[in-house]
């Protein structure tokens, strides 16, 4: 094995190695919304609503990123689609 064969595992071990904690904190559970908790939002990413037939509240995730460049979770309460159509 030579020297450029033993750098390019080298450097793939490293990035597989550091991505796994970045999987680890992306399941774990987001902190649920309180009123009057502070959220420093740059960019909304996504957000995860609860999927129902009938009306009802449930529990959505929001996925952002805040303005120090981290990405956040936050869930909150939030009213089914279903409600708009009736």
């Amino acid at each position: 094995m030579n020297i450029q064969t033993f750098s390019v595992a080298s450097l793939l071990a490293v990035i597989t190695l550091s991505g796994s904690p970045l999987f680890a904190k992306e399941q774990t559970q987001a902190p649920a919304y309180e009123y009057g908790m502070p959220l420093d939002i740059a960019q909304a990413i996504r957000i995860e609503e609860p999927k129902s037939t009938v009306c009802e509240v449930g529990q959505a995730t929001m996925t952002y990123v805040d303005t120090q460049g981290e990405i956040r979770h936050v869930s909150f309460l939030q009213q089914t689609d279903a409600c708009s159509v009736q």
